[in-house]
């Protein structure tokens, strides 16, 4: 089963115990490395970094990140090492402009196939958050599944992963993916199964349940995609290593603490982002600062932690082992992480690194369903 994990580029400016550096990188857990983001040159409609200092070395300065990733490949060779372009501050029009017009498509196309080649470098993931939506245009949709065709045509030429950063939200789905074709052009679909709730919403709530009341939660995204023609061996199931935080206006005496209104999330140490914190920092705080309780959220399936007023939800192996038994009972290629950056890769809590990605490349092994024609019978193995 797959395993692909998302490094954030600008994880190496983090603080302290945050900071995460391409030597952080244990090969031996994912199957595929994703460096997010790059970006669109609008003028060019060509790939380019969005953080030279970050990515290369010119003149003996700067993290030279991408080569590095590459390196790691001469301890792991089957190791895949992948290059995302977009992400949420790469906005959505530079997409929208591009895939409108057939010769702006040719010159990104042509583009990603040289740098991909140039950088040695095994494939291509694209994270266009999110077509039709912020300032994005109604054609969109059909714009994106031809982008993705026409890359599909090109990196095949040099035998090139092509996967795609989507959600699973019904309402960005219906307008802007026609699935079934994008399906078709990708190797993988990388589903975004987080962010349902967060500060945002101004009351706290759970940032990726398995199930839930509403459709907002992991199975339905997945359940969703596939009924609208995604390939499930094909779909990986996201699961965040980070969480979200939140500040509740007043500590609820009831003892109940989810839909507690909130303001925004407070600013965390490592991340240095409001309302978003990294695993690492969440168990370095529960087994380093009193006053913390950790609960466990039977509905959602996740846990979730208070101190007075502040409110976190995140994921932990427990949560992670229900994320992945839904893998493998549905069929699914297997999971994405997001991202290896906020797992706890110093081994700081439990003195083990990398706690939650480890759980995912175990337990997808375990509980294999075993199909005999079409009779599927679940293997479980208490191991």
């Amino acid at each position: 089963k797959t395993v692909l994990c998302y490094i954030s580029s600008w994880a190496v400016y983090r603080r302290s115990q945050g900071q995460f550096t391409i030597s952080d990188v244990d090969v031996n857990l994912c199957t595929h490395l994703v460096y997010a983001f790059l970006g669109i040159n609008e003028t060019t409609n060509t790939v380019v970094s969005r953080d030279s200092w970050a990515d290369y070395v010119t003149n003996g300065r700067g993290f030279g990140q991408l080569k590095d990733l590459v390196k790691l490949k001469d301890e792991a060779p089957n190791l895949k090492v992948l290059i995302s372009v977009g992400g949420w501050s790469e906005g959505s029009e530079k997409f929208s402009n591009m895939a409108a017009s057939t010769v702006k498509r040719i010159a990104f196309v042509e583009s990603v196939f040289q740098f991909l080649r140039r950088n040695q470098l095994d494939g291509v993931d694209i994270c266009w958050m999110f077509p039709t939506d912020r300032g994005g245009i109604a054609e969109d949709k059909r714009n994106f599944a031809t982008l993705l065709k026409e890359l599909r045509t090109r990196l095949n030429e040099d035998n090139r992963i092509l996967t795609v950063l989507m959600t699973g939200k019904r309402y960005i789905v219906d307008p802007g993916y026609d699935v079934r074709t994008i399906s078709q052009s990708v190797d993988y679909i990388n589903v975004m199964s987080y962010d349902f709730n967060g500060p945002w919403e101004r009351k706290t709530g759970v940032n990726a349940p398995l199930i839930s009341e509403n459709e907002f939660n992991v199975e339905f995204s997945i359940d969703y995609l596939i009924k609208k023609g995604a390939t499930p061996s094909k779909i990986l199931v996201g699961i965040p290593t980070f969480g979200h935080s939140f500040t509740m206006k007043n500590v609820p005496d009831n003892g109940n603490y989810l839909k507690v209104p909130s303001d925004n999330g407070y600013l965390s140490q490592w991340t240095r982002e409001k309302g978003i914190i990294g695993y690492n920092e969440v168990c370095y705080e529960l087994s380093t600062t009193s006053g913390w309780k950790e609960m466990w959220d039977d509905a959602s399936s996740t846990p979730y932690a208070v101190n007075h007023k502040k409110f976190v939800s995140y994921d932990n192996q427990r949560s992670i082992l229900e994320k992945v038994k839904l893998v493998n009972l549905k069929g699914l290629g297997g999971a994405m992480v997001y991202t290896l950056d906020t797992d706890d890769f110093r081994g700081l809590c439990q003195g083990d690194r990398y706690p939650l990605v480890t759980a995912v490349r175990d337990h997808l092994n375990k509980d294999r369903p075993i199909t005999i024609s079409n009779v599927s019978i679940v293997s479980h193995n208490y191991g």
